[in-house]
Formats: structure tokens, sequence, C-alpha cells
């Protein structure tokens, strides 16, 4: 009776979960599968062309960083190439997922000295969209080692045993000793003596194992039913691809973790940009106003020399030698590289939000991917456990033979014979016309 309850306990939780998987996968429409697949299509060929855009932006950024090298020394100029070379390798191994990490090897071989990424000069909307990616982020890590911890488990060990299988095994060996009734004098210690097999089958109770469920070779083996052989093939189909599932749901966890840093790096392409012109446009009001100052003085020197005031003069000079040297010529480059660094912010911005208007529409399309993977597994699953535990249930109700039945109804009718006599004899006569 035992081993049918938890045979038929097993049936009805696999039906629910059967029935589940299918009302999900309905919900999911996994039909649309040609759907999601053309649009992934588009998608990949998309991000191929922005790739080749990306690496273009940033060698622009680069190259807006050596418009001042004729002001650096030779030694500065090749800590500046070598910043350069180390901006543009990292862009390029972290294509489409810019981290703070490469936003400021970008910002320093443009030009800023002591970069730092400012995300306090961004909007609130930006700031807001990073809060949400990592914290997204988080919780697909936390989904990724909870899966990578089931995969090991079915990875077999140094014995080749994989060890979920071994420990269901040792768990049906031991219900299986359970079910089967026999008695085993080693699981009792010492100075206890062992129950007598002719008590317990006096009560009913079978200690041959005519339900096979140890799986015996012997003389008995005839007339013994597969209980065990039935319920082991159970088993089996419970692990059955379970690996492969969860190799599959790493490989999509992974892909959806990568696209979660594609949404950071929407973030820090804006700050990127906005820095950067930032800079240059300070570069350039204070080449500007330098400029401005030297032509002043310059002029105020030429009226002092015509109107012979040598002591104003020195003043003048003094003065002039104590200004940043900038000449006409620093004043338009610096103009020049604002103009450009606005331009390259623009498309750089254009590149962001476009990345970011596709990750909107496929937002959805991992973790339904994931769920409906899911979905169809346990759905093929449950419906071949729900088959092989009927088989096996079949096999323990031919188990029980007619005597076994006979002597069950002939203990109940004596309980109840029992109860219906009074500790005096007499018997308790039924009361008419009430349900107890």
């Amino acid at each position: 009776r035992m081993g049918w309850w938890y045979l038929k306990t097993e049936a009805k939780q696999a039906s629910n979960v059967h029935a589940a998987a299918t009302a999900l996968r309905q919900t999911l429409s996994i039909d649309a599968d040609t759907a999601i697949a053309m649009k992934e299509r588009r998608y990949d060929e998309d991000e191929m062309k922005d790739r080749t855009t990306e690496l273009d932006l940033v060698k622009r950024f680069i190259e807006l960083g050596g418009h001042h090298d004729d002001i650096h020394s030779g030694e500065c100029k090749s800590e500046m190439e070598a910043t350069r070379r180390h901006a543009f390798r990292m862009a390029t191994e972290r294509v489409g997922r810019w981290d703070s990490e490469t936003a400021l090897a970008i910002l320093s071989a443009a030009g800023m000295e002591d970069a730092e990424v400012q995300m306090d000069e961004t909007s609130r909307e930006l700031r807001h969209v990073r809060k949400y990616a990592i914290s997204l982020r988080e919780h697909v890590v936390r989904c990724l080692e909870a899966a990578e911890g089931l995969y090991d488990a079915f990875i077999a060990d140094s014995d080749h045993a994989v060890q979920i299988s071994r420990s269901r095994r040792e768990f049906w060996a031991a219900i299986s000793t359970v079910f089967s009734g026999r008695v085993s004098s080693n699981e009792f210690g010492a100075g206890i003596a062992s129950p007598s097999t002719k008590v317990l089958s006096s009560v009913g109770i079978d200690v041959n194992d005519r339900g096979g469920w140890l799986g015996h070779e012997d003389s008995m083996s005839s007339r013994r039913r597969r209980c065990g052989q039935s319920a082991r093939r159970y088993l089996k189909k419970r692990d059955f691809q379970a690996n492969i599932l969860i190799s599959r749901i790493l490989k999509l966890l992974k892909d959806y973790e990568r696209r979660l840093e594609g949404i950071e790096s929407f973030v820090y392409m804006h700050c990127v940009g906005i820095q950067v012109e930032k800079h240059c446009s300070k570069a350039r009001a204070k080449a500007l106003s330098a400029w401005d100052k030297r032509t002043e003085i310059s002029t105020a020197i030429n009226v002092a020399t015509k109107k012979k005031i040598p002591k104003l003069v020195s003043e003048l000079k003094i003065k002039l030698d104590n200004l940043p040297q900038v000449s006409h010529t620093t004043v338009i480059r610096a103009k020049e590289s604002h103009l450009t660094s606005k331009t390259l912010k623009s498309e750089l911005h254009k590149l962001a939000n476009r990345r970011f208007g596709r990750a909107q529409e496929v937002s959805t399309e991992r973790v339904i991917a994931i769920m409906s993977l899911w979905a169809k597994h346990e759905e093929s699953v449950a419906i071949e456990e729900v088959k092989a535990l009927g088989e096996a249930i079949q096999e323990v109700e031919l188990s029980v033979q007619s005597a076994d039945l006979n002597l069950a109804f002939d203990k109940f009718t004596k309980v109840q014979c029992d109860e219906d006599v009074r500790p005096d004899g007499s018997r308790i006569s039924p009361v008419r016309g009430r349900s107890l």
C-alpha cells in the first residue's frame, strides 16, 4: 500500500506539472518562434553594422585627443600614444558593452587629463536606466549561479557517476527495501531481536517481496512481479535530457547578461559624449579668453611704445609672459575640436539610442525563450513520467493477490464486529433513520 500510494502521489504531481507546463506553453505562444527568430536575425544584422560605426567613432574620439600633440614633449607623446592604443583595444574587446573602465580609457585618449566618469552630469532618466540595468543583471547573475549549480549536479564525478542520479538511486534502494517488506538482520543492532516473519505474515504483511521491489533472482523470482523494475524506469524518465536543458538555459542566460551590459553601455556612451563635448567647450573658451587677453596686452604695449612709456611697457610684457602661450592657430584648433566633439557627441548618442531601441524591442525575447524551453521540456518529460508511473502502479496492483484482499476483508469485518459489542457482551443495535 505504501508503494502504491507513493507512486500515485508521484503520478498526481507529474500530471499537475504537465498541465501547468502545457498552460504556460500556450500562454507564451511558443508557435511564434519563427517570428522571434526573424526579429533576432534583424537584430544581429543591425548590431553588426553598428559595431563598425562604433569603432569608427572611437577612432575619431582618439584622433580628437591628438590635435594637441604639438604642445607635448616627446615623452608625453609616447605616453599619449600608449593611452590611445589601450583605449582602442578596450573598445574593440567590449564593443557594444562599454563599462566604466572602457569609458574612462576613451575619455583619457580624447585628451581629458585626470578623466573621471561622472554620472551626475547625465540626465535623471539615464541614471534610472543604469540603476535598473545593474539591478536586473544582479538577478540574472544569481540565476546563472543557480543554473551552474544544477549543471554541476549532472556532471559525472571521478567514479563516472552523476551526483543527482546516484542520490536518486540510493534513495530508491532504501525506499524499495521498505516497500518490499523483507526483514534483514543487519537492520537491527546488537541485543535487539528481529521481528518474527511468521507473526508479520499472520497479520497480512508480505515479507517475501512478492512485488519484486528489490529485483532479486531466486526460486521465487518466477512468481514475483516487476514493481522495482517498473519504478526504476520512471526514475530514468525524470532526468531525461535534463543536462541538455540546463546547458541551453545557461547559454540563454549568458546571452541575456550580455544584452543587459548593452543597456549599461547606453548610459556610458551618453556620458562619454557629454563629458568630451563639455571638455572641448571649456578648452575653447579658455583659449579664446587667453587670446583676447594677449591681444589686449599686445595692443597696450604698442600704444605704450609709441607714447614712449618704457616702465609701462616692461610691466605689460611681464603680464604677457605670465599668460598661456596661445596663438590664433590654437584658438582655431580649439574651435574645430569643439565643433568636432559636438558632432561626435550627436553621432554617439544616436548610436546609443538606436541600440537601446533595439534592446527594448527584444527585451522579453530571452526571457520568453528560457521559459518556453523549460515549459516544452517539462511538458514532454512529465507526460512520459505519467506513462511510466501508470505502468508501475499497474504492476503494484497486479502484485496484490486475492488472498490478501480476503485476509484484509476478514480483519475489517472482525474489527467492525468487535466495535459493535458492549463490554457486557450485548450487541449495539444500529439507530435507524440517522447517519453517522
